[in-house]
């Protein structure tokens, strides 16, 4: 049975189609038949190895689609670290104001009773001198000398109660000052993290859509965008 044969019409780059005819005579030293001959090996290569290059366009995509929702987790997961780690911000602010705002009014508190105590201790050195001076035994004078030294010794008792309690609120305020410089640290990083992630997710987007847009003469030659085959690098070495 004779080999069937059609007759087709076709156009084509006219650089190209000399580049093909001078290759065809380098190999036979003319065209006759021989242009026919290599036209249909090149369309008996290009069904053969059509099906396995689109498989691995099909793997390509596929694993960049992997790695976009990676990166897309990884960008829910980051966004809501920033969420959290910003209320923690927050909330180690409002106390710091209020340990602030409770320490100044325990100073306010403090500079009063030493106030009060300053003025009962020259109230007592007065009476001190007046009863020396008239030499009187007076009880009256006596027994209100005995109240305020009462009173002042009450009033030295919560002057010392005050500074403890004040030291003690200017610590804690430190350690919250710490903790909140710290969770500005995380927060920068984690910023950081989430610009560097947003980046990489949109060159792996980018690079989806070369591939999906790449024609018919770039899947024969196998002739991927740059960013993919940058792409195709990074992702073998972390497997290797």
């Amino acid at each position: 049975m004779s080999k069937q044969t059609v007759r087709k019409t076709i156009k084509l780059d006219a650089n190209l189609w000399s580049s093909f005819q001078e290759k065809i005579e380098q190999e036979y030293g003319t065209t006759y038949k021989h242009t026919s001959e290599e036209i249909e090996n090149a369309i008996a290569n290009y069904i053969n190895k059509d099906i396995q290059d689109i498989e691995k366009t099909k793997t390509i995509i596929q694993n960049l689609k992997y790695e976009n929702e990676s990166l897309k987790s990884e960008n829910t997961s980051l966004t809501k670290e920033i969420k959290s780690i910003t209320t923690e911000h927050l909330k180690l602010t409002n106390e710091n104001k209020k340990h602030t705002s409770t320490i100044d009014t325990q100073k306010s508190s403090i500079e009063l009773l030493e106030s009060k105590n300053l003025n009962l201790e020259n109230k007592i050195q007065q009476l001190e001198i007046e009863l020396n001076r008239v030499n009187s035994l007076n009880n009256d004078n006596v027994e209100e000398i005995k109240i305020l030294k009462e009173n002042n010794k009450v009033l030295e008792e919560k002057y010392i109660e005050q500074v403890e309690t004040t030291n003690k609120q200017v610590q804690e305020n430190t350690k919250i000052k710490n903790k909140r410089e710290h969770a500005q640290e995380r927060l920068n990083k984690t910023q950081d993290e989430l610009n560097e992630t947003l980046k990489r997710l949109e060159k792996y987007s980018y690079a989806i859509g070369q591939v999906q847009h790449m024609n018919i003469i770039d899947r024969i030659l196998n002739r991927l965008p740059q960013q993919v085959k940058e792409l195709q690098a990074a992702t073998y070495e972390k497997k290797e």
